[in-house]
């Protein structure tokens, strides 16, 4: 991205998608779609929204959830990877449609920062993920604000992914993750899945302090 800096052109909906876009993204899952709103669920578009919590959390799967839910629906995304956390095979388990995900790797935050409003401005993703959960993580308080302004302008859901929320009032919509317990089978015992527990702690348009159990299976569980 920094290499190509002003040759990025404008994009648009990919072909064979519809011009008549829905206003959010679902993940796919169930409990955590109801949990972010009845009749029209999942992340908004043109709005930053931030999904928070430690390791073992259910962050993984989330992301692997919109992904698969948002290229199986012939869109495209794109995933910044400044965690270097992201295994593509794990995803294409998880139903991704590869050839339609931009992976990149940042070296760094600010490189991190940079490359989604670049992405923001190309105009041509329905999803942009950025992973900034690592350790000691420091943003400048207008970070927040900035990317919220750069998401407004387009039809892009801006996804944030964090260990603790950082993104504040800036985000329309914020998910906080905790691990409830593990669910164990077999003898000699074996890690089968993880119940986490989801917050919707912030949403403009609908009530928060809901939360909503998720199961998830080991695959999907970090």
């Amino acid at each position: 991205m920094r290499d190509l800096g002003p040759r990025i052109r404008l994009g648009g909906p990919p072909l064979g998608s519809s011009t008549a876009a829905p206003a959010r993204l679902p993940t796919g899952l169930p409990d955590i779609d109801q949990l972010l709103g009845g009749s029209d669920p999942g992340f908004p578009r043109g709005r930053l929204s931030e999904i928070s919590g430690p390791a073992s959390s259910g962050r993984t799967s989330l992301t692997l959830a919109l992904l698969a839910q948002t290229t199986g629906a012939g869109e495209v995304a794109a995933l910044i990877d400044c965690a270097d956390a992201f295994d593509p095979a794990s995803a294409a388990d998880a139903g991704t449609q590869l050839d339609r995900v931009l992976w990149v790797r940042a070296p760094g935050t600010s490189e991190s920062l940079r490359c989604a409003e670049r992405l923001l401005e190309a105009h041509g993703f329905a999803l942009v993920l950025l992973d900034l959960a690592i350790p000691n993580l420091r943003i400048a308080p207008a970070t927040g604000p900035r990317l919220a302004r750069a998401a407004a302008s387009t039809g892009t859901a801006l996804v944030v992914m964090t260990r603790e929320r950082i993104m504040g009032t800036a985000a329309e919509v914020a998910l906080e993750l905790t691990a409830a317990k593990s669910q164990f089978t077999g003898t000699p015992m074996l890690l089968e899945g993880l119940e986490i527990q989801a917050a919707l702690v912030r949403h403009r348009s609908a009530p928060i302090q809901r939360c909503a159990t998720v199961r998830l299976r080991t695959s999907q569980a970090a």
